[in-house]
């Protein structure tokens, strides 16, 4: 089946979001850095909305990195770190949510459409509230910047979040909001390079890297009766018995009857007591994060993945270095026809483009 183009940004196209299916919508919406959400037609209507996203004290920093699109809002995020919400009829803006510290990378909304999380380069993961209009909940369970979000369960309640570190964690917290702090947060696998996007299906985990590959994971069923270390069971068990717990989406395949390791389960925020150090970790002063799996099940292989780009002068040819140290000449009306390339300088230093 060959690509339609639906219609055109005024730069980069950073991001894509539909509306949930069941609502049969006919709409996909895009956000580039041209400081623009569009809403395009699939039935060949073109553009039907237009939304200016320009920043409000800096107008470059308007540029929109992460878009979600719900039953009645559209959500984006962008280098000014300020959540806007949007009315997809009107291109009327909602609110703004204030809270973040750095750049807002990924964004999630629930199925009901007022609840919000959202990744930041602050190294945070942040769950908003449409009709509080505030902050609920702030999880500080990664060191490095927050990348990608993924949630396969409608109201959010468990959640997947990645890393520049490579990091991959999933997170259970389902129950009451003001149970947040018990909630668990499992270090599930480690990439060698950042994740930027994680997706997960069932049994598996998928992620993506900067490199050209694929890597797929085992899931782990946070909500089965898991080989915590006893201390930490405890605890868990003490903090949850009054709160019945859903079944999870995903089985224990990879995951039964592996014992979790302490340094596995992550502090799920700032303000949680769950878990308690160890004595054994204690000792150890400030141990790295031990993830549950180190090596993927499968690598789906790609093609060399790009590392640098240099677009020339006449602004229709490109240098190119991808992963395996080959520089490539080419010529974009021609790649647009479908030629590969017009010049390949093979391998070079790629700090000489």
């Amino acid at each position: 089946m060959s690509p339609t183009t639906i219609g055109e940004h005024g730069d980069y196209v950073k991001c894509v979001a539909a509306p949930p299916a069941d609502m049969g919508a006919s709409w996909v919406a895009s956000g580039g850095l041209d400081r623009r959400i569009f809403l395009w037609d699939l039935n060949g209507g073109g553009k039907s909305l237009e939304i200016d996203c320009s920043g409000e004290e800096v107008v470059e920093k308007g540029s929109v990195y992460a878009l979600c699109a719900g039953r009645n809002l559209i959500a984006n995020g962008g280098p000014e770190s300020i959540l806007r919400l949007w009315d997809p009829k009107s291109g009327k803006k909602v609110t703004n949510f204030m809270g973040h510290t750095a750049k807002i990378a990924s964004i999630l909304m629930n199925d009901a459409g007022d609840l919000i999380l959202t990744g930041s380069s602050d190294q945070t993961i942040k769950l908003w509230s449409v009709t509080a209009g505030r902050c609920m909940y702030t999880f500080t369970m990664h060191n490095e910047s927050v990348w990608s979000l993924f949630s396969e369960v409608p109201d959010l309640g468990v959640f997947y979040s990645s890393d520049r570190s490579g990091l991959v964690v999933k997170t259970d917290v389902r129950g009451s909001l003001e149970h947040m702090d018990d909630g668990l947060s499992l270090a599930v696998a480690k990439e060698h390079d950042s994740v930027n996007k994680v997706v997960a299906c069932g049994d598996y985990i998928w992620t993506a890297t900067p490199r050209s590959s694929i890597n797929r994971w085992s899931n782990v069923d946070t909500a089965a009766d898991l080989a915590l270390p006893e201390v930490f069971r405890h605890q868990r068990h003490a903090s949850t018995t009054s709160r019945p717990r859903q079944s999870s989406i995903a089985s224990t395949k990879g995951a039964s009857g592996k014992q979790i390791s302490a340094r596995s389960i992550l502090r799920i925020s700032n303000t949680a007591a769950y878990p308690l150090q160890l004595p054994e970790l204690e000792s150890a002063g400030d141990p790295d994060v031990e993830p549950l799996y180190e090596l993927p099940e499968e690598t789906i292989e790609g093609q060399f993945g790009l590392l640098k780009w240099k677009l020339l002068n006449d602004r229709r040819r490109v240098l190119t270095v991808d992963t395996a140290g080959d520089v490539v000449l080419w010529d974009l009306i021609q790649v647009w026809h479908g030629y590969k390339s017009v010049y390949a300088a093979g391998r070079r230093n790629s700090h000489n483009i």
